[in-house]
């Protein structure tokens, strides 16, 4: 079905829509915003490498480190997912749930980090559940951080960071179903939706961006 559409580099492409709105209020946005833009740089900056190391350069030393940059971006990606997470939260635990998350988190990606990198034969099964796992706290946390929102400010619908927090939900909660068919025989054919959802995602991303007002 997409096999003449070339999704991968439309949603590489992408990124740059929301990098872009986000950079345009890097100087009047708070410490949200900041590391919002830094995600999403890290991000685009992770892709076009890997198109360096792939597609154009086809660098046998850029494909050693592309490895190591995706690892690190997904570690990046889940502390920021529950420092966001937790930013929208009135709880007065939230500071030690949200250190408790963070350490977990990354002896989860220390573990991990050896089993792909280190010595020995890479458990691709326990990568696919570090992964999976990734995807079900990011949902749970967004989720929460909505209904937090949601009690603050009522009408959601108009507040930025509903669309933003909405857009990484989405993305989570869907692809973590699309992983499930992973170990079935739909696994074949299933990456261009992962991909699809991304697009998505961003299409939050920037509706929130332009609902952002400056300061906000």
């Amino acid at each position: 079905m997409f096999q003449t559409i070339p999704i991968q580099e439309i949603s590489s492409a992408a990124i740059w829509v929301p990098l872009i709105l986000a950079g345009l209020k890097w100087k009047t946005g708070d410490k949200k915003l900041r590391l919002f833009f830094a995600f999403l740089l890290f991000g685009a900056l992770t892709d076009g490498l890997g198109w360096l190391a792939y597609v154009i350069l086809q660098s046998d030393l850029l494909q050693d480190i592309h490895p190591y940059v995706q690892f690190s971006y997904l570690w990046f990606e889940v502390l920021f997912f529950v420092w966001l997470a937790y930013s929208f939260y009135r709880t007065k635990s939230r500071v030690f749930w949200r250190k408790v998350f963070w350490i977990v988190s990354s002896l989860v990606f220390l573990i991990d980090g050896v089993n792909r990198f280190g010595p020995g034969e890479h458990n691709e099964t326990f990568s696919a559940f570090v992964y999976s796992g990734v995807l079900v706290l990011s949902a749970f946390l967004m989720a929460f951080a909505l209904l937090h929102l949601a009690e603050e400010k009522g009408e959601i619908l108009r507040e930025p960071w509903f669309w933003i927090l909405g857009g990484i939900f989405f993305y989570c909660f869907s692809c973590f179903f699309i992983d499930m068919l992973g170990f079935t025989n739909l696994a074949e054919g299933l990456w261009p939706y992962r991909v699809i959802l991304n697009m998505i995602q961003y299409v939050f991303f920037v509706v929130g961006l332009v609902k952002m007002s400056n300061g906000q």
